[in-house]
């Protein structure tokens, strides 16, 4: 298992997903916009870290230091205030659409719904994932549907 500095434990921490591929996909346009070239330097260290560990380990290591990791000061920023209140609150972390997805906004979406992943035959998400889709009506028919076959469990709609 790697290693990670305490500023890199604190990136991990305040994390939207627990996926490889998501987290490696945040991280980059981090390091793409920052101007604070040591929040640069931090971030393409922790990428190429992330990058050696498999699927499951990265995020076994993700989980870890978003349920176990305590910040060494105050919430500072949106995003550690937003990790903390995650943390503190027990919720269990959404896969997904973020609260604030772009699909949220399109005239066409009337549905939000957080549902449970029962099966690896589910067409979205991994068995045993909770997930927050904002649909159209198309899109919540077929979520509907996936229900019915019992590869989803639909707990809240909005």
């Amino acid at each position: 298992m790697i290693t990670l500095t305490e500023d890199e434990k604190r990136m991990v921490f305040q994390l939207e997903g627990c996926h490889r591929y998501d987290a490696i996909q945040e991280i980059a346009v981090l390091c793409r916009y920052t101007r604070d070239h040591d929040k640069k330097d931090v971030a393409e260290n922790l990428l190429k870290k992330l990058r050696e560990l498999s699927e499951d380990d990265c995020r076994e290591l993700i989980c870890d230091v978003q349920r176990n990791y305590h910040l060494p000061y105050k919430a500072r920023t949106v995003g550690e205030m937003i990790a903390v209140a995650r943390q503190e609150s027990g919720a269990r972390k959404l896969e997904g659409h973020d609260i604030m997805a772009l699909e949220r906004f399109d005239p066409e979406v009337k549905h939000m719904i957080v549902f449970d992943v029962l099966s690896g035959e589910s067409p979205i998400g991994d068995k045993g994932s909770r997930m927050r889709l904002f649909l159209t009506d198309e899109g919540y028919r077929k979520a509907l549907e996936n229900q019915k076959q019992q590869y989803i469990h639909i707990r809240n709609h909005g």
